[in-house]
């Protein structure tokens, strides 16, 4: 028998039927005209090749079973085969083309998010100023900052249910939940109102942001992950040096409340910009098709290596956020004026920025845990020997030049460092979920350290700082150990 059939290709858990099949036998042409391959997460009906070989109906070729009616005009075919599908190689990560574009959204939203979190420290030295002046504290300031980060954290997660209705989506909403948080946060006129309209709606909008660059970056980008990533992160550090003096500049010339309305919608104006351009590599009947469930497995916390990261990048963490807020108040203290500490957060912003495209990208060729340990090492060990003297311009000038490069490396490499610690494609949906969970702690690290200055003053601020940077730097440094065997190794 001469036929002519058209062949698909399976992984081992997809079944693959052929339908639509028509021929005969004994001299008859066979003739499969569609092919459908249904596997666990999508659909994709295709057409791969055809050829034309000698069949023997009753013969099993490869693990194939053909079945056949002799005289019939409907035919039946099974096809089993173990080659790769094509549609994972259509859609596997291709680390640069349009995955760039992609980077750019992710750095738009971190320059809009984190941006405005970074100058947290210049809008409640205003406040305290002005507005609220008398009717707050420093720790209730500081407690605004810490309800930002823990609600992004927090909330990351919980905004995995939506994934369904694409990046896209998820981005273009917390755009707009961002930029009313800003807008609405002009209106201020009590303490409360902040942690209402910054704290909670700013976090909730920025968390949808943080998980839809986090969630699509992976579709893109495999063995340049922690460069994209790197790019992505920078936005934190360009968004701070670019709102920080515009920030200052709208407050002296406009007013508190209408500098916020004017940073709100400039704000919506960027992230407009950063919604065109991201999308989701995977097609939409991936996404449809995947089941609701709860983000979080908590077997996780079995795995003592997964374990130790979360205590270290947790820890090596809170010694960045108190800086960034503080700095402007420090400047303060010491006799300097208000742009003085809006420039001082700006240089420390670009500092910052370059820091994490560049170490991005040396990571990526010496390991990402070996540059977050020494990242932490070199930002604690400026923190305890530059800070505590800096008290003329030109010394802390210095420390946030030098602190800066590498003290928020964590944002650039958590999410490759996880998916490496916890090994299995299918774990890492829930380790990077447990981790954005977990690194809401981090955030206590500022009422912590409001406390330790009613106490100590600045001095005990800062060894607070050092400290914690050098133990988490200690953490992962023994989680490498663990996990290689070596100190010296890349990982």
């Amino acid at each position: 028998m001469r036929s002519s059939f058209k062949h698909s290709t399976k992984n081992e858990d997809n079944d693959i039927s052929i339908v639509n099949t028509q021929g005969k036998n004994n001299g008859h042409d066979l003739d499969i005209e569609k092919c459908t391959i249904n596997s666990s997460a999508s659909a994709v009906d295709y057409t791969q090749y055809e050829e034309s070989n000698s069949i023997d109906p009753k013969t099993d070729l490869r693990g194939s079973n053909i079945s056949s009616e002799t005289n019939k005009e409907k035919s039946s075919i099974t096809i089993d085969n173990n080659s790769n599908s094509p549609s994972e190689k259509d859609y596997a990560p291709i680390d640069g083309g349009y995955g760039w574009f992609i980077a750019c959204g992710g750095f738009i939203a971190n320059f809009v998010m984190y941006g405005v979190l970074s100058i947290f420290g210049v809008i409640a030295q205003a406040y305290y100023t002005s507005i609220l002046e008398g009717k707050s504290t420093t720790l209730q300031f500081m407690g605004i900052g810490c309800l930002i980060a823990v609600t992004i954290n927090l909330l990351s997660p919980v905004t995995i249910v939506l994934v369904r209705f694409g990046t896209r989506f998820n981005y273009a909403l917390g755009s707009i939940l961002t930029c009313l948080g800003i807008v609405l946060a002009g209106f201020t006129t009590e303490v409360w109102h902040l942690y209402l309209t910054q704290g909670l709606l700013f976090g909730f909008g920025a968390s949808f942001l943080y998980m839809s660059v986090a969630a699509v970056i992976p579709q893109w980008f495999n063995k340049r992950r922690a460069t994209a990533m790197g790019l992505c992160s920078a936005g934190t550090g360009c968004g701070g040096l670019a709102l920080s003096p515009f920030m200052n500049f709208l407050i002296i010339r406009y007013g508190l409340p209408w500098a916020y309305r004017i940073l709100g919608f400039f704000s919506l104006g960027v992230c407009t910009v950063g919604t065109i351009l991201i999308k989701d590599r995977l097609p939409s009947s991936h996404r449809k098709n995947l089941p609701i469930k709860s983000p979080i497995e908590f077997s996780m916390f079995k795995e003592v290596n997964f374990n130790i990261w979360l205590i270290g990048a947790v820890t090596a963490l809170m010694g960045y956020i108190v800086p960034v807020f503080y700095i402007p108040k420090y400047t303060a203290s010491i006799g300097l004026t208000q742009t003085d500490g809006s420039n001082f957060l700006a240089i420390m912003c670009a500092m910052n920025a370059i820091g994490r495209i560049l170490l991005g990208i040396i990571a990526d060729k010496t390991g990402r845990l070996n540059m977050l340990v020494i990242c932490s090492l070199i930002s604690g060990t400026f923190t305890f020997v530059i800070w505590p003297f800096a008290t003329t311009y030109n010394i802390l000038l210095v420390y946030c030049i030098l602190w800066a490069p590498g003290s928020g490396m964590y944002y650039g490499l958590a999410v490759p460092i996880t998916a490496t610690v916890v090994g299995s494609m299918e774990k890492i949906g829930s380790g990077l979920s447990i981790l954005f969970i977990v690194s809401s702690v981090a955030a206590m690290s500022l009422p912590i350290a409001a406390a330790i200055e009613v106490k100590s003053g600045f001095l005990g601020v800062q060894m607070f700082v050092g400290s914690v940077y050098v133990a988490g730097a200690i953490i992962c440094l023994y989680l490498k150990y663990r996990l290689t065997g070596s100190l010296l190794a890349k990982y």
